[in-house]
């Protein structure tokens, strides 16, 4: 069977790690190497990641200086041996037959790159789903089409070796550095396969870094890198979308770094007590923060939609959903946000009559 190196950055999380360890030694394709990258964890991650190398061959450790994610990453690369590659996150953990699945997927298309689609929550295990409809794309196809058939996360996806010749994480990020990564990957693949499958969980960890706050600055740059990349490898429909993503996104992560990610950060604040009560007084923060900043968000949100309005309709490829849209944020706000909460009403009651997950 062919050899899957599984890299996984190790930063203090002797809380999950070892729930994370389990789920890719338990997979049902036994051939894998497991890389343990320990960045510089002051807590007991080092020696839990010691104690998976001593009774399981398979596990490679690297202890090295705090560096960042990124750089951990980079690491693992380097030091993999397998034909393919894939990742997971310290505190997240794979479906038993996830990385059999993918390689069943990649090799009966003959494709590079095969992504399935994640459960976020925060449950313990996670089923092997029923096998559903699998979609091929060419590199072109699959980034033209970026926005609804691919997802900005590198941990969902197994990777034939070769993808990664030319492509390295950008070191100096803490946070979303899938974003300035993925579309390299897709455009240096020939072919690449999805399915619906939920194959990975992505656990919601208050103290991961994530979930407390956003770099904007630098997330802004990856989407404006993205955004040239579409325009030098002349794909118009990337482009116009990325265009008029990066409106969306910054307005998003601006929010998400002035109102989630402070009441998230506030939690190193708080003396030790059960979770529970954690969850309650970072809710609690969150809220307030939430009603404190909700007009200077919309404010700001706005100043930034301007500044790129012209650049998004003047591209070509854009939508003429997109176009009306836009217009409308552009000139009628009120009108656009009562549209997005009519929508969001509309998609929560058709989950409940569908799934019974709303009540």
């Amino acid at each position: 069977m062919p050899l899957i190196s599984v890299i996984v950055p190790v930063y203090n999380a002797e809380k999950y790690l070892a729930r994370c360890i389990d789920s890719v030694l338990a997979q049902t394709h036994a051939d894998l190497e497991l890389i343990l990258v320990d960045d510089g964890s002051r807590d007991r991650s080092g020696a839990i990641c010691d104690a998976a190398a001593a009774r399981d061959p398979r596990v490679k450790v690297i202890h090295k200086a705090n560096g960042g994610v990124s750089a951990a990453r980079n690491d693992g690369i380097e030091a993999s041996r397998g034909e393919w590659i894939a990742f997971c996150d310290n505190d997240d953990f794979y479906a038993p037959a996830m990385l059999e699945r993918l390689l069943e997927i990649c090799l009966t298309t003959d494709a590079d790159i095969a992504q399935c689609r994640c459960e976020k929550g925060a449950a313990e295990s996670l089923p092997t789903p029923p096998p559903q409809p699998v979609k091929t794309f060419t590199n072109r196809e699959i980034l033209e089409n970026f926005y609804t058939e691919a997802t900005i996360y590198i941990w969902d996806k197994l990777y034939r070796r070769h993808v990664w010749r030319d492509v390295r994480f950008p070191v100096g990020s803490y946070t979303g550095e899938d974003l300035a990564v993925v579309h390299l990957l897709l455009w240096a693949a020939d072919r690449v396969a999805t399915t619906r499958e939920r194959l990975y969980y992505h656990f919601r960890n208050p103290h991961s870094v994530m979930q407390r706050g956003f770099d904007v600055r630098w997330a802004t740059g990856a989407l404006t890198a993205r955004l040239e990349f579409a325009r030098r490898e002349g794909l118009s429909r990337l482009a116009a979308d990325t265009a008029a993503k990066r409106v969306y996104e910054e307005g998003y992560l601006l929010l998400m770094n002035r109102r989630y990610g402070r009441a998230q950060s506030s939690l190193v604040e708080l003396p030790s007590r059960e979770e529970e009560n954690e969850r309650s007084e970072v809710n609690r923060r969150y809220n307030r923060v939430q009603g404190t900043s909700r007009r200077d968000f919309h404010c700001e949100h706005h100043v930034l939609f301007r500044r790129y309005y012209r650049e998004a309709m003047a591209l070509s490829g854009v939508s003429t959903k997109d176009l009306v849209m836009m217009t409308v944020r552009r000139f009628v706000p009120p009108l656009y946000h009562l549209y997005n909460y009519l929508k969001f009403r509309v998609l929560r009651r058709d989950c409940t009559i569908r799934f019974g997950e709303v009540k």
